[in-house]
């Protein structure tokens, strides 16, 4: 089995830097026109430097979030366990901060648990590598989770696990079983401190005999996991809801209620070519209503973007354009 990494991994370095690229000022002001589309939630995707940010700058974030019709807000991850910058989790100020300022905009925050880097390395690499992956990352996610006191946050909404799932890595059955009772064990740990627990999901387009649907089929069976599908429209292009229709059909069929997420950047082409690494910039606004149009027709109890920040504030002529027609 190939050790290459899915195009999130890639797509997630982007963010960071499209993160720290500048924002308009003008955002902080936030004109009161109308907005076209209005969508249910927003991921944040926190990173080191927003140890830094004011309490003024996470009520500019929530107010943009208000603005666009957004009740609930997932953070993707607390911190980053083993990156590159070293080991790191939003301080207890950092999301007092966050979540008054949500509190004042009206949203409910689903709190993502650290994000341990060595997943990319464990899903890659043999089944003793993978065993001992998920027994440390369950000890230290336990650990973490006693000693959270998050779930007494007025607007904490649920806990979110931050690792996307994918029908690429998990073909082989043992695999996908030792998968599956990591996340049950997961899931127990999160809901025994209060609240439920989701997780995301997107069709690879990596070839494999693995199987998105035959994925699910196992975790539902062994979890209660709330499962947030992405589209993936910005790596695949439109094509890709073809590629969910089966996965939507299973959902349907067992009543399972999930989430669609909406992605608001497009894949510019790299030279490798392989999914190893990702270049992008933020999405028309044409197609996002396509989108939305087909997230809102998916039975999707709720329809989230990834993200506003930083595909609709930072400064480049494509997020201004869909800034423009998003009418902010």
């Amino acid at each position: 089995m190939t050790a290459t990494p899915p195009v999130s991994y890639s797509r997630r370095r982007l963010l960071q830097a499209a993160l720290l690229a500048p924002t308009l000022a003008a955002l902080a002001g936030l004109p009161g026109c109308s907005l076209p589309e209005q969508v249910d939630g927003t991921f944040l995707q926190p990173w080191l430097d927003h140890q830094n940010w004011t309490a003024a700058d996470w009520q500019r974030s929530m107010k943009l979030a208000q603005r666009a019709g957004c009740r609930q807000l997932v953070v993707q991850w607390s911190g980053i366990l083993g990156g590159p910058e070293g080991d790191w989790q939003l301080s207890d100020a950092s999301f007092a901060m966050l979540f008054n300022a949500a509190d004042h905009a009206g949203i409910n925050v689903r709190v993502g648990l650290p994000f341990e880097q060595r997943w990319w390395q464990a899903i890659g690499g043999d089944e003793a590598q993978l065993r001992g992956f998920f027994t440390d990352s369950l000890q230290r996610a336990r650990s973490w989770l006693a000693a959270s006191g998050l779930t007494r946050q007025r607007r904490f909404a649920g806990w979110y696990l931050p690792y996307e799932l994918e029908q690429y890595h998990w073909a082989e059955p043992a695999r996908l079983q030792l998968l599956v009772s990591w996340l049950h064990d997961l899931q127990q740990a999160a809901i025994a401190r209060g609240g439920d627990c989701a997780i995301s999901t997107y069709f690879s387009r990596l070839q494999t005999e693995g199987s998105l649907v035959g994925l699910w089929q196992q975790v539902l069976d062994g979890t209660t996991l709330r499962p947030m599908v992405q589209d993936g429209i910005g790596v695949a292009g439109q094509d890709n809801h073809l590629a969910l229709a089966p996965l939507l059909a299973l959902f349907k069929q067992r009543g399972v209620a999930f989430d669609a997420i909406v992605e608001l950047f497009r894949e510019l082409p790299t030279a490798g070519g392989d999914g190893t690494q990702f270049h992008g910039e933020s999405a028309d606004f044409a197609r996002v209503q396509q989108q939305l149009e087909w997230a809102r027709a998916s039975g999707a109890g709720n329809v989230l973007v990834y993200a506003l920040e930083p595909w609709l504030t930072q400064d480049t002529p494509q997020a201004q354009a869909l800034r423009r027609a998003w009418r902010l």
